[in-house]
Parts: C-alpha cells; sequence; structure tokens
C-alpha cells in the first residue's frame, strides 16, 4: 500500500496543534500513514511540552527542531527533505481533517496520474472557500460533498496550502517550495505553477471538506498585509500572464460554484443524533466543557450540534455552525439535552413537542445555586428529565439520596497533551490560587489563606488569578513573598502555561460536581491542595495524590498542608509520582468514547408524575421560561448590532444591554 508523509510546520498554537493531530490519527487509516513531522519553530514553552506529549502518544511522529524562527516555508520544506513516502500532505496547526481526507486525494491522484497536486475544499481558503451551511458540522459538510460529487475533482486556479498532498514524483522534478516568499504568503501557488510548466495537474477534490481556521500564527494584521503585498508582487511579476489565463478558465468551471449549484435544500437538511441546549452562547465555563464535547464528537463523526437563544462573543475552537432556537423547526434530531437546570424547562417544551427523550447533562449540585433560591426548581428539572448523566460519583449519589434520581456517570476529562509536564522542582516555590467571584468556589476563604501565608512563611510566590475589576486586596506587607495579582479572564492557554510554571494549586470551593480545575492544575504539576467539595474525591486520595482539607473554612488546615510539603521533601516527591498515574486516566481522547457511547443509545421517554404543588412550580416556571425565550431573542437581536461598534465600546453596551435584559425580565 502506497503511504503518505504529513509536514505540519508549528508556531505557537499548541491548542490547534492537538485537534490538528487527533484528527488526523481518528480520521486517517494507520496503514496509509507513514511519518508525521511536526516541525517546532522555535516555539514556546508551552507548545514544546505539547508537542513532547503528543510524540509520545503517537508512534508515528517525529518532532523537527528549529534552532530559530524559520517561517512556515523553511519549515515545510525541512520536511519535506526528510520526507520518503509516495505522498506529501502539506497541513496547517489550524486544519482539522475529516474522515478519509487523506485516502480520497491518494483515491484521485491513482485515478489520474498526471496529478501532481490537490487539495480539498475547506471552510477558509481563499477562491475555494465552502462556508459551513446553516446548522452543518464540519464533518457533516464532508459528508454531503462525499455523498454528491465522489471521486471528482476540478481543475485549480490556485490550490491552498492548508491541506495539500503532492506526489513524490512532483517533489523530485520542481523540488521544495521557493524560499523568496520569506515566512509564507503565495508559496503553495507558485509551487503549482512550477508543477503546472512541467507537465503536472493541480486539482481541487469536492467531495473532501476539511475545517480551516486561518492564520493563527502569521502574526499581527499590519505584517501580514504587507507579506502579501510583497509576495503578490513577486507571484505576478513571475506568473501574471499565466495566471489571468487560467482565471478565464477556472470562472467558467468554478469548483465552489458548481457544488452551490448542485445541492439542493433537500441535501441541506440533516437529522441529528441530538441537540444540546444552552440558554445563552458565551465565553463560559460551562460553555467551553459542552463545545469541547462536541468538537471531540463531530471528529468521530457524530451527528450533534448546539441549540442555543442567545450569543456572545465565542473565542475558543468551534468546529460547527451552533443552531439558533428560532431556527429549530428547520431540523431533525432524536434528543434534547439540558446542561443546567435553568436550560431543563425549555428543553422538555422541545422535547414534548418533538416526541423526543429529554437528557439532563447535570454537571453540579445545582440545588446549591443562587444561595439555594431556586432549590425547588433544581429538584423539579431532575424529576422531568427521561436520563440524567452526571460527572461524579459524589453527584451520582447525591441526586439518587435527596431525589431518588438515578444517573449515568461519565468522568469529565482533560486537555492531556496541552497540560500534561511533569513539574522535576523539588522544591515549592510558587503556590497558586484561582478567584472565580462566585461565593460557592470560597473566594473569601483563599483570600484570608493568601494573607495568612504571608504572614507565616517567606521565599515564595503566590500568584492570584483574578476576573473581578472590583476587588479589594488585602494588605500584604511581607516582603520576602511575592504577590502576582493575574488580571483575566483567562482562555485555556493562558490557564495552562500559568499552571505549569505553578508548583501548588490551592482550591477552597463550597462546592464542586467533579472540580475540573483542580485536576487541570494537577495535569499541569500542581500538588493540590483542595476542600472536600464532593467531585474532587473521585480523583484525589488524601496524602496520595494530592490533599483534601475536611474543614473547608479553616485556613489552618490548609496551611498545615503547605507546611508538610515545605518540610518533607519527599512526600513533596512521592506525591508528584502518584499524581501521574491519576492524570493519565482523564486523557479526554479516551474519555470521549464513553460519551459516544451513552449519546448513541436510544432512550425512551418516561412519563413523570408530579405532586400538585410540584405541578404548579413546574407550570409557573414554564410559563417564566416561555417569557425569558422571548426576551433572549431581544438580547440577540441587540449583540448583533453591539458587534458592529469598534471593540473598545463593546464591554460598555453589553453591560446596557444586560441591564436592559434585567429590567426586562423583571417587568
Amino acid at each position: 500500500m502506497k503511504k503518505c508523509d504529513v509536514i505540519i510546520p508549528v508556531y505557537k498554537s499548541p491548542e490547534w496543534v492537538k485537534l490538528c493531530i487527533y484528527s488526523l490519527f481518528k480520521n486517517t487509516e494507520l496503514e496509509v500513514l507513514n511519518k508525521v513531522y511536526l516541525i517546532n519553530d522555535s516555539n514556546d514553552e508551552l507548545t514544546i511540552n505539547c508537542l513532547k506529549n503528543l510524540s509520545k502518544k503517537y508512534s508515528k511522529i517525529e518532532i523537527v527542531q528549529n534552532e530559530e524562527n524559520l517561517g512556515f516555508i523553511k519549515s515545510t520544506n525541512k520536511g519535506i527533505n526528510k520526507s520518503t513516502a509516495e505522498f506529501v500532505l502539506l497541513l496547517n496547526t489550524d486544519c482539522i481533517i475529516s474522515k478519509n481526507t487523506i485516502s480520497k486525494l491518494i483515491n484521485h491522484i491513482e485515478n489520474n496520474n498526471k496529478i501532481g497536486m490537490i487539495c480539498p475544499v475547506s471552510s477558509n481558503a481563499a477562491n475555494l472557500t465552502l462556508e459551513l451551511f446553516k446548522g452543518f458540522t464540519f464533518s457533516q459538510m464532508n459528508k454531503l460533498l462525499e455523498k454528491k460529487f465522489l471521486g471528482k475533482n476540478f481543475d485549480a486556479c490556485t490550490v491552498v496550502g492548508n491541506c495539500l498532498m503532492i506526489t513524490r514524483e512532483c517533489i523530485e522534478k520542481v523540488g521544495a517550495l521557493d524560499e523568496i516568499y520569506g515566512m509564507g504568503y503565495g508559496e503553495e501557488t507558485d509551487y503549482q505553477f512550477k508543477a503546472m510548466e512541467a507537465g503536472f495537474e493541480a486539482k481541487v477534490a469536492i467531495d473532501t471538506y476539511v475545517f480551516h481556521k486561518s492564520e493563527v500564527s502569521f502574526g499581527t494584521s499590519k505584517e501580514k498585509m504587507e507579506r502579501l503585498s510583497k509576495n503578490r508582487k513577486i507571484f505576478f511579476d513571475r506568473w501574471g500572464k499565466q495566471y489571468n489565463e487560467l482565471i478565464k478558465e477556472y470562472n467558467k468551471n468554478d469548483p465552489i460554484k458548481y457544488i452551490l449549484k448542485n445541492i439542493t435544500e433537500e441535501d441541506k437538511k440533516i437529522e441529528f443524533e441530538f441537540l444540546i441546549y444552552l440558554i445563552g452562547f458565551a465565553n463560559a465555563g460551562g460553555v467551553h466543557i459542552t463545545v469541547d464535547m462536541i468538537n471531540y464528537l463531530i471528529i468521530n463523526n457524530l451527528d450533534c450540534n448546539i441549540l442555543y437563544g442567545f450569543s456572545n462573543e465565542y473565542d475558543e475552537i468551534i468546529l460547527f455552525d451552533p443552531i439558533q432556537i428560532a431556527e429549530i423547526e428547520k431540523y431533525k434530531f432524536k434528543k434534547i439535552v439540558s446542561t443546567i437546570y435553568h436550560s431543563t424547562f425549555n428543553a422538555k417544551r422541545i422535547a414534548d413537542e418533538y416526541n423526543i427523550p429529554l437528557l439532563y447533562f447535570a454537571q453540579g449540585y445545582e440545588p446549591y445555586f443562587e444561595n439555594g433560591l431556586d432549590y425547588g426548581i433544581a429538584e423539579l428539572s431532575y424529576k422531568i428529565a427521561d436520563e440524567v448523566l452526571t460527572i461524579s460519583h459524589y453527584l451520582n449519589t447525591r441526586y439518587l439520596d435527596m431525589f431518588n434520581t438515578k444517573s449515568t456517570i461519565i468522568s469529565n476529562g482533560i486537555n492531556y497533551d496541552l497540560l500534561y509536564k511533569e513539574n522535576n522542582r523539588e522544591k515549592i516555590k510558587v503556590i497558586t490560587v484561582l478567584l472565580r467571584n462566585n461565593v460557592l468556589k470560597g473566594d473569601y476563604i483563599l483570600l484570608d489563606l493568601v494573607k495568612k501565608i504571608c504572614n507565616k512563611f517567606s521565599n515564595l510566590e503566590i500568584n492570584i488569578l483574578y476576573n473581578n475589576c472590583d476587588l479589594k486586596f488585602p494588605f500584604f506587607s511581607n516582603s520576602k513573598i511575592k504577590i502576582n495579582k493575574i488580571k483575566g479572564p483567562f482562555n485555556r492557554k493562558e490557564l495552562a502555561n500559568i499552571f505549569q510554571n505553578s508548583d501548588v494549586y490551592i482550591d477552597a470551593s463550597v462546592t464542586e460536581g467533579f472540580g475540573l480545575v483542580g485536576l487541570e492544575a494537577m495535569a499541569a504539576g500542581n500538588v493540590v491542595i483542595l476542600s472536600d467539595s464532593g467531585g474532587v474525591n473521585d480523583y484525589i486520595k488524601d496524602g496520595k495524590n494530592g490533599f483534601i482539607v475536611k474543614e473547608i473554612n479553616n485556613i489552618d488546615c490548609y496551611v498545615e498542608k503547605i507546611e508538610k510539603l515545605l518540610n518533607d521533601n519527599n512526600l513533596y516527591i512521592t506525591i508528584k509520582k502518584n499524581m501521574k498515574q491519576t492524570i493519565s486516566k482523564y486523557d479526554y481522547d479516551d474519555v470521549v468514547y464513553e460519551y459516544i457511547d451513552y449519546f448513541m443509545k436510544d432512550y425512551k421517554k418516561k412519563n413523570f408524575k408530579l405532586t400538585n404543588e410540584e405541578l404548579i412550580l413546574y407550570e409557573k416556571v414554564l410559563d417564566n421560561k416561555f417569557k425569558v425565550s422571548i426576551n433572549n431573542k431581544k438580547k440577540n437581536i441587540l449583540y448583533k448590532i453591539c458587534k458592529k461598534f469598534p471593540k473598545k465600546f463593546r464591554i460598555l453596551i453589553k453591560k446596557m444591554v444586560e441591564k436592559l435584559y434585567v429590567f426586562t425580565n423583571e417587568r
């Protein structure tokens, strides 16, 4: 069997590299892959660590080290010069490939030996851009193109280098990419015209679709425009005449226009295995967890998506087009999933209307939320769901004991490759606490604790991570303790970097459904000291791989654990060794299979009986949730208007929107 080498230049985009590699190995037959060359282009510590983790996980990966930042072209050429396989795939870090991408590209070439290079259609690829259809995931786009156009390709006006296959014969005749194009832009098109001059054909496969974010590691907009202008001149000075002739022919037979012309509205009708209902789609911890899960399931070719009430800016990776609730009638789905008690009642309304089961993905002990104000509503939400999914034995036991609710347990997982780092430091230097502006997360205890540490110890650094601009910090007078006040919000890359440069993480939450932040800190090399908040007991064994503080409000108990670690070096080292065994069990790459099995099962709607008291509350909440959903539509319109304003005004406008929203609901 002919094989393919994959070349991926990497520059400061570890969160994308991780998903790029995951999709590559998930959606490619191993027999087809020869070597995967990750070109480490003088990266930061976080990215280098991620590459190391990936190379340990996948034996076909080989890391090629650059001593200085060479840029995309020189890095790619390094990989080309090392490669030996019959086919070479150039792949960007922000490109997520779909099922059988490599095999399909190879099939096109084997059916036409004149092809020297071929690329798929993607979500961001200059003249080969095919944006996600409404409500589609990138894997559904691939399925649709494969179903409609299997084996069909078009002449390319300009191939796109985000996912570009080149034959060995073409490389031997044409050579590597021309380094006159510096750090990048235009080099693949230049290579195409050289290949065509040598007698090869350049094609685009319209039966194959990949997701491409575009330019996550190409610098600022000003740098990009200057580079683009310079490289365009180089290209057109060389190939202007040939390009203009080719573009005329291309416009007569445009592959994207062909696709759009031949895909009907009937083709765009899709059926989802399930939709997850979110009241709001915005930058929030619960939303991030949900989107991550959907991304993983999509890469595994499950048909699922998010249904939302209103949207705000979302700046993490998203591989699908989420569905606004106003568009729900256009789609078919087998299950609806809620993720917090507030959303369960609207989700129940949808489940009843479509006669499908309601699954409740309960990630916390919601009766405690809002200081218990909504206790009865949270309790009722468990009762009206057909199935309940939980993330810890603590929640499973609690629901059964308090509400007679049976649930399935699937533990949370972590982005192991991004987070995991072996902490070889033998003494504690840096302690980190995270203030989350929530009374249930124990910020007041942590501030008291930091004050105590400053009064008692010396020669330590303390990272205080916080989001609230109104926070008034304690007065710290110990010059031998360095206090680092680090203002958020933090994306996962920033948080991972902070944790990897810390030794101890302390959390004083009153309640945690699982305690994911503690597990993430642990993966990054921190010995964790966590309050006995419930879910953390799933992964922490007190005194073995971390510490659990039973007396949550007693800061002296936390200090006692710190003293143990400072005074007993062997204990500190032993705990760090034990942490490794724990962390490996929570790699999301493995955990995701449990979610796949769970969501692929058939569930039945259940008849639930409510008491008169429960029925009154149920109808009251349903009526209120209907009003909220109407206001969500208004809020969504206001957010869309907000996006048109300059960025520096958006925060002020959003605050005004929130105040208007609250006022409208109260009315």
